[in-house]
């Protein structure tokens, strides 16, 4: 096995590599810090989504299907925001920004397109019920759900390039594995890129600790809700088999999440519905 990179070296990559990714994460991340804006300007979003003109195509056809509440056709992106909402149009650029970052798949980690797609949505899915439960903010539970991967896209990119041809083992601790290979674990990473983004602190602090979230009780219940929203992924068949064995709603858990088990639970089949509305909404788009 070739030497893991030095762990100052790989987060300089990291931090390079998100840089070339589509421009739509770092749109969609810049949208949920908008949102956070009581105020926040119609003017200020059209052209911040303008910036990538495939991604304001695909915003306005998707806001005419059914599952973005469409009732008549819009033909711009003003009007689409307009009509639908900021909370929608978030939505849609989430789900765009997915497909876009999603077309390579996850080779290191035997996870094709469709696959890291599907999971990708289902946990902000399933991100944006248990919020909601639990009295928190939506949109930014669903952006933390969407975003959960970036860390491993590029960690993909890194080792295409460092270690070509690597896969990591279905039977081994992920982390280890990724430390061994990098010096450092994709969820660390996400958190780097989500920092650099400009993400509130609670987003940063609890993507960094969703695999173990109760070391990070003071920082709020993302890392919990991120942790349970995987657990109800892994059990929908959608997760990654190397992650299974890290996904338990553990009683302290649930309660830092301020989620109850029958929540947890009833959210696998409401999480499969929406998840197979959206499929066939965007086959038809």
């Amino acid at each position: 096995m070739s030497s893991p990179l030095p762990a100052i070296s790989t987060k300089d990559h990291v931090l390079k590599l998100a840089q070339k990714l589509p421009a739509s994460p770092q749109i969609f991340s810049r949208l949920t810090v908008i949102l956070n804006d009581v105020n926040a300007d119609l003017g200020k979003i059209v052209n911040l989504i303008s910036i990538d003109t495939g991604l304001t195509a695909r915003v306005i056809r998707l806001s005419n299907s059914v599952f973005f509440r469409g009732s008549s056709t819009v033909q711009s992106l003003d009007e689409a925001i307009g009509r639908i909402g900021f909370q929608e149009v978030h939505k849609i650029v989430g789900v765009v920004m997915t497909e876009q970052i999603s077309k390579g798949g996850l080779s290191a980690y035997g996870f094709t397109a469709a696959q890291i797609w599907e999971n990708s949505v289902a946990t902000a899915l399933a991100m944006e019920a248990l919020a909601q439960e639990a009295n928190e903010e939506t949109h930014v539970a669903y952006t933390v759900g969407l975003l959960r991967q970036i860390g491993k896209h590029v960690f993909c990119r890194l080792l295409e390039k460092e270690q070509p041809g690597v896969v990591c083992p279905d039977d081994t601790d992920l982390s280890t594995w990724e430390r061994a290979r990098l010096n450092l674990a994709s969820h660390e990473a996400a958190s780097l890129i989500l920092e650099s983004w400009k993400l509130p602190p609670p987003v940063v602090r609890g993507m960094r600790y969703h695999y173990q979230p109760e070391v990070s009780q003071t920082d709020g219940p993302l890392g919990a809700l991120l942790h349970l929203s995987c657990w109800v992924v892994e059990s929908m068949g959608l997760g990654m088999k190397v992650e299974a064995p890290l996904w338990e709603p553990t009683s302290e858990r649930l309660g830092m999440a301020n989620v109850s088990e029958d929540t947890l639970r009833d959210c696998i089949e409401s999480t499969q519905q929406k998840l197979d509305r959206l499929k066939k909404e965007l086959a038809s788009s």
